[in-house]
């Protein structure tokens, strides 16, 4: 979608703004503002705006929206339409091509779009077509952007790391054994903040290095930055990964979940850090790992808060599921 924002009328708020440089002179003087009439990317009306533009556009080309996925459209003739900001991603199976054309054919009718199908690339995230003797599937990757996170910090000649932590090593005791806190705290919080979004969309493999090091954002020592550069010897070693998802039937057709937790990792609170994994078609759909709210005092607390935590991530899968299949899932089963 070419400058969706730009487009939309700014009706029901009074936005004011002083004119930027370049206008005739007078015209920027001290104290005089505009009110704007058509909205601007970096508000946050224009969000709500475009969600109000869209959304009535889509149900008259007899879409219908997820009420697991706002962002999520569904057609009866089995096409989704996956909205992102002004990006817009349609998903169909083959026997549905024809309908997904047609509604292509519609879009340019209301808004300026461009076609970029087959999609190679959403999100920054890049989609890869493959053909196995089994059927069809797809891989996601991220070669492109952690290539460029670590020439961004100087990585990229950096040795390789087989794991992404290493074994044994309590970060939360820097401060008592006596480390340096570190004085450019904002490159510890790039280095992490890079690969969050890595981890988020299709590496689920160091979720649980992102959470463990996320905590020490506000107050990072030496040990922390070692370890976040640790976990960019790990992507480096690993840059050709990619999160496999194949067109399969059977058992590996059905959502399977997984959840586990260590105790009181954290000396500083006590707390433990849990997490789980979805699985579907041979590959992880969904994923986390962050530490618990609640103080678990037995071992086994710590495992049923993870448990519980998952447990709210299957309800929204199951709903989600229901939603794009039109009827329940088989049970569950969390492991």
């Amino acid at each position: 979608m070419v400058t969706a924002f730009l487009n939309l009328s700014v009706v029901d708020d009074d936005i004011y703004m002083t004119l930027p440089e370049g206008w005739p002179e007078g015209l920027n003087a001290p104290g005089i503002v505009v009110r704007l009439q058509k909205a601007l990317y970096g508000l946050k009306q224009p969000s709500r705006l475009w969600h109000n533009d869209i959304n009535p556009f889509s149900l008259s080309i007899e879409f219908t929206q997820s009420l697991a996925e706002p962002n999520l459209n569904l057609c009866s003739d089995g096409n989704l339409m996956l909205l992102y900001v002004d990006d817009i991603s349609i998903l169909y199976l083959e026997d549905a091509t024809l309908a997904a054309i047609a509604v292509k054919a519609r879009l340019p009718e209301k808004y300026n779009i461009t076609n970029l199908s087959p999609a190679h690339q959403f999100l920054v995230i890049d989609i890869h077509h493959e053909e196995t003797g089994t059927g069809t599937g797809i891989s996601l990757g991220r070669k492109a952007f952690i290539t460029t996170i670590l020439k961004q910090f100087n990585m990229q000649n950096a040795h390789g790391a087989s794991t992404p932590t290493e074994l044994n090593v309590k970060l939360d005791l820097a401060e008592d054994r006596g480390e340096k806190e570190l004085k450019d705290m904002k490159r510890y919080q790039a280095i992490v903040g890079s690969w969050m979004y890595v981890a988020l969309a299709t590496r689920p493999d160091i979720s649980f290095a992102v959470a463990s090091l996320c905590r020490y954002n506000s107050r990072p020592f030496t040990r922390h930055l070692s370890a976040a550069k640790r976990v960019l010897q790990y992507l480096k070693s690993t840059t050709n990964f990619r999160l496999h998802l194949s067109n399969c039937s059977g058992s590996n057709d059905e959502l399977t979940g997984y959840t586990d937790s260590d105790w009181a990792d954290d000396s500083a609170d006590g707390k433990s850090q849990g997490g789980h994994v979805f699985l579907l078609s041979n590959g992880a759909v969904s994923w986390q790992s962050r530490e618990q709210d609640l103080n678990a005092m037995p071992t086994l607390g710590a495992e049923y808060i993870a448990c519980s935590e998952g447990s709210c991530e299957a309800k929204w899968l199951l709903q989600f599921h229901r939603y794009i299949h039109g009827k329940d899932a088989s049970p569950l089963p969390i492991n």
